[in-house]
């Protein structure tokens, strides 16, 4: 039974049958390894299971979540093994949410590369098929899993996608318009933009601490296709005359994972 089987039995247990799964295949087995061991860092330091932990007192905690997401980065390149342990935490404590969270969220803070986010939730496949067919879970438990699973992965492909040609955008200066080169911002705004409005190919966004909407913001259409409504841009705009432009553009995460805070009535983020 659920109860009976720790998370961290859990994940050994199939980590020790990969060269099976994986027809010893060296590189798949890294892969799996790897996504396995960011998973145990997201639910040891960013989901609500260890909120009992004693925390570093607040002056050091920018220096905490420096050293965090270094080791986040050295994990995702394959530099340095990780150090995580789920303790007795038990399986059935593993929520579907938690699989949102961390596809179609935590990775996305971490990479916009689309390639290793499809892999990565194909190891959480696997993972969760070997679980159910241990019976470590009932069958209403397994498919919600499953359900979940496949309806992140896609919004969280596209996202990455969408973040890494943004990113292209910006930096080679493609959203700022000809007759505006050279001329002075006259405000900026930054922080987590949520698309609010698509229409001929420009964006409105909304932002927690601005009353109104920023926008437009045209981009190619190319691009525009890949943006949906309620995602939610990490983002630095600028004003120039009357138009608004990115200045600078990180992650961009879903709407299926990225809600207002009054809405918000899943697993909470720590972050």
């Amino acid at each position: 039974m659920s109860h009976q089987q720790t998370l961290q039995q859990a994940i050994d247990s199939f980590v020790q049958q990969l060269p099976i799964a994986y027809e010893s295949n060296s590189e798949d087995i890294s892969e799996a390894e790897t996504c396995l061991e960011i998973l145990a860092q997201y639910l040891i330091h960013y989901s609500d299971l260890f909120q009992e932990q004693d925390m570093a007192a607040e002056a050091d905690f920018s220096e905490w979540e420096e050293g965090l997401e270094q080791h986040m980065m050295e994990l995702l390149d394959g530099d340095v093994e990780a150090s995580s342990d789920l303790g007795s935490l038990p399986l059935d404590a593993l929520d579907p949410e938690h699989v949102r969270d961390f596809i179609g969220w935590f990775l996305l803070r971490e990479t916009s590369d689309a390639e290793l986010i499809q892999a990565y939730a194909n190891v959480l496949q696997k993972w969760i098929e070997f679980i159910h067919g241990h019976g470590w879970w009932k069958q209403g438990e397994y498919l919600g899993f499953v359900e979940i699973l496949a309806e992140v992965t896609p919004t969280a492909i596209r996202a990455a996608r969408l973040a890494r040609v943004l990113f292209h955008f910006v930096r080679s200066g493609g959203g700022v318009p000809p007759r505006l080169r050279g001329k002075q911002f006259s405000c900026f705004v930054e922080g987590h933009g949520r698309v609010v409005s698509l229409e001929n190919n420009a964006l409105q966004f909304n932002f927690d601490n601005q009353d109104q909407q920023i926008g437009p913001v045209v981009l190619p259409h190319p691009i525009f296709e890949l943006v949906e409504l309620g995602d939610v841009f990490d983002v630095e705009m600028g004003l120039r005359d009357d138009v608004w432009v990115m200045v600078d553009i990180g992650p961009v995460y879903p709407a299926c994972v990225y809600v207002e805070v009054e809405e918000y009535q899943g697993l909470e983020k720590l972050s």
